[in-house]
């Protein structure tokens, strides 16, 4: 699985071994010259313990050489000595904000920490960035942007990316593979804690996933669906997936999947937004409410549970619980644009007009502001 982080500290070590010269013929500290001669023979020598001991000192006496925390922190990362890692290219981005490799570093070495929190700031920062111009190291940093949202919880959004990084590539690794198959199951895994029970579940979970995300081939990924829920029939996330994907091609069986889903694990909140959507969509706005509504209960945290809620309140008429459910929302999540943008139209429907105008002026904040971190 982690063949993709194979030479990335080279690549950077590589990028950075021109720098260290001009910085080194720059200086006119006989002392500090010293030093990364010494330590760039121990380098080239392979003795990276050396090598990286000498360039700690001679950062001591230059803390503002940024290249040297490049080479560092790359040579850190060779020795797998994540936390100096971590650190030397935190003073990195420090010095150098826009810099790419060294916050996808960072992220990396987080990760390897299992400090996974750290590590979505740093690989966010790298999207917001645009990833860069190596393609070994924007790969790393979308693959493990994924992972560290699925083990934190946000599987559709490492679904999401994940589907970018197929496309991008136009190839199913293994390592997307088995990515997609996590994110799928819903699980807070990370590929080596995947249980060695369930390692055939996720293959072929994420194998009928990507298949679609890659080709569109329908009947290839329907025959994976088939063929995974014959062997496992009692996985609700495996029909919730499967419902999902036939929702397109076969609605009727698409929402008897996801229900099948409700009937192995009922609170199942994905499954429940899910079906509520659709019957609002479908002009059925009393048939949506209580999927709606046992969303909300199970999980009142939840952000797209209570959009739903509020949109479906909405279509039954019930204009003033939408506006309760949608203000409580913002509340949770002050910097969605959809809960304002939806909490607006509410409040217009009640003649609340210069709410509604704050709300909408809002949500078109916040989406500017997310456009202009995109790249």
């Amino acid at each position: 699985m982690y063949s993709v982080l194979a030479g990335i500290a080279a690549l950077l070590t590589m990028a950075t071994s021109v720098y260290a010269q001009s910085a080194n013929q720059a200086s006119h500290a006989p002392r500090f010259e010293n030093l990364v001669h010494q330590a760039e023979v121990a380098r080239d020598a392979k003795r990276l313990d050396e090598a990286l001991t000498l360039y700690k000192r001679a950062l001591e006496l230059k803390p503002g050489w940024e290249d040297g925390w490049g080479i560092a922190g790359s040579i850190a990362y060779e020795l797998e000595k994540y936390s100096e890692c971590a650190s030397d290219f935190r003073r990195l981005t420090v010095l150098k904000p826009d810099l790419v490799p060294a916050w996808t570093l960072k992220g990396l070495c987080e990760y390897q920490l299992r400090d996974y929190r750290a590590a979505l700031k740093s690989l966010t920062q790298v999207q917001r960035l645009g990833f860069g111009e190596n393609l070994e190291l924007s790969r790393a940093a979308r693959l493990h942007l994924a992972l560290v949202l699925a083990k934190l919880g946000y599987s559709e959004k490492a679904i999401a990316w994940l589907e970018k990084l197929i496309l991008i590539e136009r190839n199913k690794t293994p390592e997307i593979i088995v990515a997609v198959g996590i994110a799928g199951l819903r699980k807070r895994w990370i590929p080596p804690e995947i249980p060695e029970s369930e390692r055939d579940k996720v293959w072929r979970l994420g194998d009928a996933m990507a298949t679609f995300m890659i080709s569109g081939d329908h009947k290839a990924a329907f025959d994976m669906f088939e063929a995974a829920l014959r062997d496992y029939p009692q996985e609700p996330d495996l029909h919730y997936r499967f419902g999902a994907f036939l929702l397109e091609e076969d609605s009727h069986r698409g929402i008897e999947e996801i229900k099948k889903t409700l009937d192995l694990e009922p609170g199942h909140i994905p499954a429940l937004v899910a079906l509520a959507r659709i019957y609002r969509r479908r002009g059925e706005p009393q048939t949506a409410l209580p999927y709606a509504e046992r969303a909300v209960k199970l999980s009142p945290v939840d952000i797209t549970a209570r959009v739903t809620l509020g949109q479906v309140l909405l279509a039954t008429g019930d204009t003033a619980g939408a506006v309760r459910e949608l203000e409580l929302g913002v509340k949770f999540a002050p910097e969605s644009p959809e809960l304002h943008y939806i909490l607006g139209s509410a409040y217009g429907r009640m003649g609340r007009q210069a709410d509604a105008v704050r709300e909408r002026k809002e949500s078109k904040r916040l989406r500017e502001s997310m456009n202009s971190r995109r790249p």
